[in-house]
Formats: C-alpha cells, sequence, structure tokens
C-alpha cells in the first residue's frame, strides 16, 4: 500500500474522484489551469470534458491496468480501462451499440502536489456485450 502523500496514492485518489458519483469536481487534485496535450484550459473546461463522457455513460468506471511512477521526476503514466454503456448512439467520436471498452495510455506532470499537465492517448473502442459495437465516426 502506497504512503497517503506518495504520487501513486495521489494519483488512486485522482481516479477515486472521477469515479465518484457525483462527479465531485478536480481541485483538490489539479491546478487550476491544466494543460492536456499541449493545450492550456482552466481547470474548470478539463472537468466538463470528463462530465459530459460520465453524462453519456453513466456506468463508466475507469480502472487502473497499469501504473508507473517515477517520485523524483513527478510523474506518472498508465493504462486505464473504462467499460461503460452509453445512452446515445454516438460516444466521443463513435458511433457505439451496447456495452463497450476501451484502454488508454495517460502520462501526467505533478507540480506542488496536484496534476498540471495530461497527455492522453485514445484507445480504440471494443463492443463487450453480445450485438455490441463500436466504430469511428
Amino acid at each position: 500500500m502506497a504512503a497517503s502523500n506518495s504520487l501513486e496514492a495521489k494519483y488512486v485518489a485522482y481516479i477515486n474522484a472521477i469515479n465518484a458519483r457525483p462527479f465531485p469536481g478536480l481541485k483538490e487534485h489539479m491546478h487550476s489551469t491544466v494543460t492536456l496535450n499541449d493545450k492550456s484550459m482552466p481547470l474548470a473546461e478539463f472537468e466538463k470534458l470528463l462530465s459530459t463522457d460520465i453524462d453519456a455513460a453513466p456506468d463508466m468506471r475507469f480502472q487502473l491496468a497499469m501504473l508507473l511512477v517515477d517520485e523524483s521526476k513527478q510523474q506518472v503514466g498508465c493504462r486505464i480501462e473504462f467499460r461503460c454503456t452509453p445512452l446515445q448512439k454516438e460516444f466521443m467520436g463513435h458511433r457505439v451499440h451496447g456495452k463497450i471498452k476501451c484502454m488508454e495510455h495517460m502520462f501526467y506532470q505533478y507540480r506542488d502536489g496536484k496534476i498540471a499537465e495530461v497527455w492522453w492517448m485514445p484507445g480504440e473502442f471494443v463492443g463487450i456485450s453480445p450485438n455490441a459495437s463500436a466504430t469511428k465516426l
């Protein structure tokens, strides 16, 4: 088990916040301005990106499949799987039907104990329920 002040513990707390319903926001975990794939944005805009996806698929849960932490550089890298059943036929740029899953790769730079930069590499969606499908639009 990671020490409560370790980078691993901080990152796991961030994932737990994303998985909480109702979505509590991320001000405890991220700076007020965050950079996503080299685009700077207010935290509220980053939270809106997440909450839009969560609202479209309320059963969405993120699970860590792999976690790498470099305490000295204050960096985290991970492979995250999420599974969900989107309420609409279009979800995150894909035409979907039924329950889907996706593996994503994420990298984070922490500063002063909070996430400052995020690099996101989206994965491919895969249908996992009978007759489920996902195709890129």
